[in-house]
């Protein structure tokens, strides 16, 4: 029984590799402490910043600064942690790859959208000025 397991343990294969999609294998293998370490990270910058927000520095340079990361470690600790639960719910099962080209095409267009309008915006501005 013991030679079968270990049989067992050696043609067994992980499913999750790097060609069936990035960012799941990356979530897989690194998701949860990144996770740990950004909201530990948040925590860490939220204290320091509610000791100067005591203290009465918290309209400084470095108070600005800690609210910054704090808010930021706070925002990917979310990030991750939702992309974390969503693939163990899934059971880190592989996307269809259609409606990944649809979401990369409309993101694409979202964004060339967004910077078109901006741009379109700020030489206005700049055209009205001179």
């Amino acid at each position: 029984m013991n030679e079968e397991d270990t049989e067992r343990a050696d043609t067994f294969e992980d499913e999750i590799k790097p060609e069936n999609g990035r960012l799941r294998y990356w979530m897989f293998f690194n998701g949860e402490e990144y996770r740990l370490f950004a909201a530990l990270a948040a925590a860490f910058f939220g204290i320091v910043w509610c000791g100067l927000y005591i203290f009465g520095a918290w309209e400084s340079i470095l108070g600005t600064i800690l609210l910054v990361l704090a808010l930021l470690s706070f925002g990917g600790w979310r990030l991750l942690d939702r992309q974390v639960r969503w693939f163990q719910k899934t059971g880190w099962r592989k996307e269809s790859s259609g409606k990944e080209r649809i979401e990369i095409r409309v993101a694409i267009g979202l964004w060339s959208f967004i910077f078109v309008g901006v741009g379109l915006i700020l030489l206005l501005q700049w055209r009205r000025g001179h």
